[in-house]
């Protein structure tokens, strides 16, 4: 009689944490056991070729070929401000004859049509981040589209050098 009243007085929520917590120690080791999987994962396979790279080519350092400044009125009203930038050209140590060829062969182009581009912007236009990254982003595009107007050239990024407004 006495395991009767042991049965009765036990409630049904005294039961659940035996099972409960062999759920979560199951959940546990799955858990370890994926961790363990993924991290063996590249061991196994090798990481030379993860992302498509190929094992016998070497990144060549990056360096830079100067553009050069320009200096605009920006159109603010009654206000006089210019804008003062020097600019360089980011790309591969390999790449850097090509990229000076290019540059030096459209450079009048691309000054007369940076000098165009940037004295239309106000204050508002080249001030703060976003501003900048846009006339950045807009500066890329076309120097990608004078220098290689087929898109089949080599990579290449504009960076400022030098971002002056008074």
């Amino acid at each position: 009689m006495a395991q009767a009243q042991d049965a009765q007085t036990t409630s049904p929520g005294e039961a659940k944490p035996a099972k409960s917590g062999k759920r979560k120690l199951v959940w546990i080791l799955v858990i370890i056991a994926s961790m363990v999987a993924g991290a063996a994962t590249p061991m196994a396979v090798g990481t030379h070729n993860l992302f498509g790279a190929s094992p016998t080519k070497k990144d060549s350092e990056p360096a830079t070929v100067p553009f050069g400044e320009v200096t605009v009125n920006l159109n603010d009203g009654r206000m006089t401000r210019y804008l003062r930038i020097k600019i360089v050209l980011l790309t591969d140590a390999d790449d850097v004859k090509e990229m000076t060829k290019q540059l030096e062969k459209h450079k009048a182009v691309l000054k007369n049509w940076l000098i165009g581009y940037l004295s239309g912007k106000s204050l508002k236009d080249v001030g703060g981040t976003v501003g900048v990254k846009r006339i950045l982003r807009e500066m890329q595009e076309r120097f990608e589209e004078t220098f290689y107007p087929n898109g089949d050239g080599k990579p290449f990024e504009v960076l400022f050098e030098e971002f002056v407004v008074q």
